[in-house]
């Protein structure tokens, strides 16, 4: 999109016509040309899909000044996460929305999330992000919070880019590219994760050691903590590491982070050959290890980059 004179006129598609119907002041903000990519929930978004709008994404670039993907919220902050890793250096905003409620109901949160994202994918915020209820959050840090309240979406551990209110407020520091814009690697989706829980038998994590999966995030307690006298999890992480898979070790915990020499729990699964994932969320996490396991042939080449920071994911 690119900023519009009001007096222009628009010749939008099919699509674009009923959005611009149910919300007439985006064609106020911006002149908009609408693509569909796919039509589809977003619980059954793929790494495929991923690499998919990250095409259209890039090459949007040379053509417009910013781009805004309509989303279903269930999957909104793994595909985002996703578009993060891959977009590098990226020059202008790609940003995430979508609704609680659908675009035509009287008591919709869509329009007013459009508008948002519509008016700050103008602004000088080169980053991929989700926009919601007035909140700019970028998008690998941000995760879905409530199925109830409009504003779905939360940033335990970082702060928000933009808040929009009676004015938008840039509040954040935004990523900055440091080299050509391009899209770099792509996904293999032989991740798994594994919560842990009181009286885990570690049975999961060993199944996991006999399958194909190339990564095995860890869904451990607080800081990355796992049971020290009941070594039946400590033995799946064992047979985990022992078959060849990188295994990393997030936290149930959505605030604060994962520090494995903090507690004997932590210092027990590090030994064993386990990383932490700093203050990543778990889905920022497990779609990084999808991206680092398709860039690297070992284990030790995961582990040995997923606290690497690549679009500001984690805190280093």
């Amino acid at each position: 999109m690119r900023p519009r004179h009001p007096d222009e006129t628009l010749a939008p598609d099919e699509f674009g016509a009923a959005v611009l119907e149910q919300v007439p002041e985006l064609a106020r903000i911006a002149e908009i040309e609408t693509r569909v990519l796919f039509n589809l929930d977003s619980s059954d978004v793929t790494p495929d899909h991923w690499t998919a709008l990250a095409k259209a994404a890039f090459e949007a670039h040379a053509r417009y000044d910013g781009v805004v993907i309509t989303h279903g919220t269930d999957s909104m902050a793994y595909t985002a996460s996703a578009l993060s890793y891959i977009l590098r250096d990226l020059p202008f905003p790609v940003i995430l929305t979508g609704s609680q409620r659908p675009l035509s109901d009287v008591h919709t949160d869509g329009r007013g999330n459009l508008v948002g994202a519509v008016d700050l994918a103008l602004r000088r915020i080169p980053e991929v992000a989700i926009y919601f209820d007035g909140l700019l959050l970028r998008g690998n840090r941000a995760i879905k919070s409530s199925t109830f309240t409009f504003g779905a979406f939360s940033s335990p551990n970082f702060p928000a880019l933009a808040v929009v209110g009676t004015e938008v407020r840039l509040t954040g520091v935004p990523l900055r590219p440091s080299g050509p814009f391009r899209m770099a690697g792509g996904f293999d989706p032989r991740v798994a994760v594994a919560w842990i829980h009181p009286g885990d038998d570690g049975r999961v994590l060993n199944a996991l050691a006999e399958s194909d999966a190339r990564a095995v995030l860890v869904a451990a307690y607080g800081f990355g903590n796992v049971p020290v006298m009941d070594r039946r999890v400590a033995e799946g992480i064992r047979a985990l590491v022992a078959a060849g898979k990188a295994v990393a070790m997030g936290s149930q915990s959505p605030s604060g982070n994962v520090d494995l020499t903090r507690y004997a729990g932590g210092r027990l699964a590090q030994e064993l050959g386990a990383a932490g994932t700093g203050d990543m969320t778990l889905q920022a996490a497990a779609v990084k290890l999808m991206h680092l396991a398709a860039a690297h042939d070992t284990a030790d080449g995961i582990r040995d980059t997923l606290g690497v920071p690549i679009a500001g994911e984690i805190t280093v």
